[in-house]
């Protein structure tokens, strides 16, 4: 039997022994908080489908993985549930026309202008080393990092990067999840997601893209707690890095700016 996509991305045990680097977890749930990015990685990968948006009405967003304690999260979750619950009973396809054309528009066609690979949002000079750091990063996890629909995806992508990231925490690697997160999601995940909020036409996308940027955010500051590594000086920690990306403002521009 053909696995679905989102059983593609669970986890890849490794026999359930912990990798040197696990710390205290300070609160944070590692497993849960694996199963929300592989969810965020699912709805970044693949246009909505009936059989995915059935799944989220049997299970809403607000009440899974994703439901983080903190404003923007809740009202997005909300956001997410509410297109869901709108939609007909029997879900279909043409139903799902909209929301098809919104995905192509973020991940396919770049009216957007809303690149959702890294290596857009970077430097010229800056991608080949970043390209390397990623490469490396996948090490060990290609086999799980390469299962549909990640394969059809490049390494840079934000589901592959989710994805990625789910993995270092199912496999108890919360020092390197920290490292992670401030090398390569943090520096650009927060502006792609602030110019979907701002820039798509559906509410479902616009939430997806909300949660996107809190768990990544929220994360972050609980494994630097856990783990006793504080964001990076330029990262600020004061309310304008919090609502900076939510307000239009972008620090670097994307290739698929004219």
């Amino acid at each position: 039997m053909e696995s679905t996509a989102l059983e593609a991305l669970s986890p890849l045990r490794q026999g359930g022994v912990p990798v040197t680097n696990r710390t205290g977890s300070g609160g944070l749930d590692p497993g849960a908080t694996a199963e929300g990015l592989r969810l965020l990685a699912h709805l970044h990968a693949e246009e909505p489908t009936p059989a995915l948006l059935e799944a989220l009405r049997n299970a809403p967003v607000a009440r899974g993985p994703l439901a983080l304690d903190r404003d923007d999260a809740l009202q997005a979750a909300a956001l997410v549930d509410e297109v869901v619950s709108d939609l007909p009973e029997r879900i279909t396809r043409r139903s799902l026309t909209p929301l098809s054309a919104d995905f192509a528009a973020i991940h396919r066609s770049g009216e957007l202008r809303a690149c959702p690979t890294e290596g857009s949002w970077l430097d010229e000079e800056l991608r080949a080393d970043a390209a390397a750091s990623l490469s490396r990063w996948r090490s060990g996890l290609e086999t799980e990092l390469r299962r549909s629909p990640l394969d059809r995806l490049p390494d840079d992508h934000v589901a592959a990067e989710l994805a990625l990231l789910a993995a270092l925490l199912d496999g108890g690697r919360m020092i390197d999840a920290v490292r992670f997160l401030d090398r390569h999601p943090l520096r650009w995940v927060p502006d792609f997601c602030s110019r979907v909020a701002t820039r798509c036409r559906e509410p479902f996308f616009a939430g997806i893209a909300i949660l996107t940027n809190a768990l990544l955010d929220d994360l972050r500051d609980r494994l630097g707690e856990a783990c006793g590594l504080p964001r990076p000086a330029e990262d600020g920690t004061d309310v304008r890095r919090r609502r900076r990306w939510t307000e239009g403002r972008f620090p670097r521009a994307c290739t698929c700016d004219p």
